[in-house]
């Protein structure tokens, strides 16, 4: 039976801090190397420790007579210490004591990376990493494999390239790849050698489960629990789309036919589980949501989040932003802005648009082609305001598609937009318009309209046309020219979002040049929240508005930095749910945080819809509160 094996590269050094090689050389911690130690011990405390074993230079020993105040020992109350010359760090030859940048300058940043991590190549007059891995390589298989072996707990404190020589030892890396990993200082590793795999010593733990969302489809929720309280600290879920953009992060799902009809995500959820491992969930670094994200990011380097899942990644950027505003004392919407040096007032919260009535995939019949009908007031409402005109116009809609169509004609659809035997989008636009009005409020002064066209969803690849109602198919300038004439029938129309297939850029182009003064025209699977696409997108004038959406990218940080890009060019940004929610209103604290004008939420009749406009009503009363007029 192997017990438990943990590493810890010393605290930071007084070199370390000024970028020097180090070496053999005897150099103390840094003011930050100590406060490192005494956090380190902080994690180890969870682990009972028999024998630590340390390096024979004063950083290591440091290191190990600061922490040991935290350590638990074993049951005999005493934590046996082996001082072990064999531990010490490589030595740098002549490199010893000069900086690292300055190095650089005069013989190359490959040269020098090389000096630092490959595991060959030597540095004029000091030792190479097989060395290394010999001298501590030797050492451990007699020294300390022996104590594990007589299931005793054991701690070695060394250096960050001693570790990695043991690394390749024990075959958790080879000679080729160890050149890759970075140990940071301060941060204590297990080492599980039954199962030849390591991880992080994390106070924090993340826990999925698969959920269902608001279509009775599997999702997965990500909670995370404080592993010496065992209490949870904060959670998140990952909402699910209906038409989804080519290049949205994939959706891992199982494909089991016998469970779920093959939409389970277990394997997402063991994604996520075999996380906890590679991911450092510490005091500090649970703080900073961009750190989190980033090593996210790390995860999974494949272009579309193939080997976690996106769905994973979303969960876990979620409950990181859920944990790390919580840790911080502040409501998620106030963390995010203050990352994003965003100043909030009550006057300026998002606008809400509306889905009221659903066609294309969201529909019951499938015969409205345009995928949805939406409302937005104008923005010098207040939020109480405007919730209260769009309930009173929905209440108002459903009566008359009642009369006019009968009462089948109430059924809603995934966003709790009404699902009425309308065909084209004219019909659709008059009885909204006549909904407005005997709400009595005024059409383009008061409220205004949105189309979701959803056109990549009836275009034909094949043909180039596009059948925007049954059996009218139009080319991408006859299409520019249909949007046209109903923008000049219904003068309320001020944004239109994927009007034309992800791919049909001279289309978007030609109509963004005509109308980008006039109207949003909004990219969602245009630009699937991706920075790289939106670049090309603001380059070539593709639209003026983004559909901003985390699960398309992955993490909030990737989504938020391209609504940056959109907000440096004097775009707007719509921050959107899917058609797959759960009850998590989280789209609200992002949309607030960064400074959105708008935010895209459903109608005020399903439950996961409801919490957004009931999370929008209570920031309100909340800002109100706080910031008394």
């Amino acid at each position: 039976t192997i017990m438990v094996l943990i590493v810890l590269r010393h605290g930071e050094s007084e070199w370390n801090k000024e970028n020097k090689f180090t070496g053999w050389t005897d150099v103390g911690l840094s003011y930050n190397g100590i406060e490192e130690a005494v956090r380190a011990g902080d994690l180890i405390s969870q682990y009972k420790i028999d024998y630590a074993c340390v390096s024979t230079l004063k950083r290591a020993i440091h290191t190990l007579t600061t922490l040991s105040e935290k350590l638990r020992p074993s049951n005999n109350g005493v934590i046996t210490t082996y001082y072990m010359d064999e531990l010490k760090e490589r030595d740098y030859g002549d490199l010893t004591g000069k900086n690292k940048d300055e190095l650089k300058e005069m013989y190359g940043a490959e040269m020098v990376q090389k000096w630092r991590r490959s595991y060959y190549e030597t540095p004029p007059n000091g030792e190479n990493l097989e060395q290394v891995a010999r001298r501590a390589g030797d050492c451990f298989d007699k020294d300390i494999r022996p104590l594990l072996e007589q299931d005793k707990n054991v701690l070695v404190v060394s250096h960050g390239n001693t570790i990695r020589a043991l690394f390749v030892h024990l075959g958790l890396y080879t000679p080729d790849n160890i050149e890759s990993i970075q140990v940071a200082t301060g941060k204590p590793l297990y080492i599980d050698l039954k199962t030849n795999s390591f991880g992080y010593v994390n106070k924090y733990e993340l826990v999925p489960y698969q959920i269902i969302d608001s279509r009775g489809f599997p999702t997965i929720e990500v909670s995370c629990y404080d592993k010496t309280t065992r209490k949870c600290v904060g959670k998140g879920s990952t909402p699910s789309g209906a038409s989804c953009g080519s290049n949205e992060m994939l959706e891992l799902r199982d494909g089991k036919a016998d469970c779920y009809k093959g939409k389970s995500v277990f394997n997402a959820v063991d994604n996520v589980i075999s996380a906890n491992k590679r991911l450092m969930l510490t005091p500090q670094t649970m703080k900073n949501l961009t750190a989190l994200d980033q090593q996210l990011m790390a995860l999974d380097t494949s272009e579309l989040k193939t080997q976690m899942g996106g769905n994973a990644v979303t969960a876990m950027s979620f409950c990181f932003a859920d944990v790390a505003s919580k840790l911080a004392n502040k409501q998620m919407f106030e963390y995010i802005a203050e990352l994003y040096n965003h100043k909030i007032d009550a006057q300026s919260l998002p606008t809400p648009f509306v889905n009221i009535i659903n066609g294309g995939k969201h529909s019951v019949t499938g015969e409205l082609k345009i995928q949805e009908f939406m409302i937005f007031s104008k923005a010098d409402m207040s939020v109480s305001k405007k919730t209260q005109a769009i309930c009173e116009i929905y209440y108002t809609l459903q009566k008359l598609l009642v009369e006019r169509y009968g009462a089948s004609a109430k059924a809603i659809g995934d966003e709790g937009g009404f699902c009425p035997p309308i065909h084209t989008a004219e019909e659709a636009l008059g009885v909204i318009e006549e909904a407005i009005e005997k709400s009595k409020y005024q059409v383009g002064v008061d409220i205004f309209i949105a189309l979701d066209c959803a056109a990549s969803e009836f275009y034909n690849v094949d043909t180039g046309y596009y059948e925007v109602e049954t059996d009218l198919y139009l080319t991408g300038d006859e299409l520019i020219e249909y949007y046209g004439e109903l923008m000049r029938r219904h003068p309320g129309l001020k944004s239109i979002e994927d009007g034309f297939h992800e791919s049909d850029y001279a289309s978007w182009k030609k109509f963004t040049e005509l109308y980008s003064e006039k109207i949003m025209i909004v990219g969602d699977d245009l630009f699937t929240t991706n920075k790289k696409i939106i670049k090309q997108g603001l380059e070539n004038g593709w639209a003026n508005t983004l559909l901003l959406k985390v699960n398309q990218i992955g993490t909030i940080t990737e989504a938020i930095e391209g609504a940056m890009m959109m907000f440096e060019k004097g775009n707007n940004v719509i921050v959107s749910h899917r058609s797959g929610e759960t009850n998590h209103a989280y789209i609200i604290d992002i949309a607030i945080g960064i400074g959105a004008k708008y935010v895209k939420i459903g109608s005020p009749c399903r439950g996961e819809r409801v919490a957004k406009f009931n999370r929008l009503l209570e920031i309100e009363r909340y800002l109100q509160y706080i910031q008394p007029q």
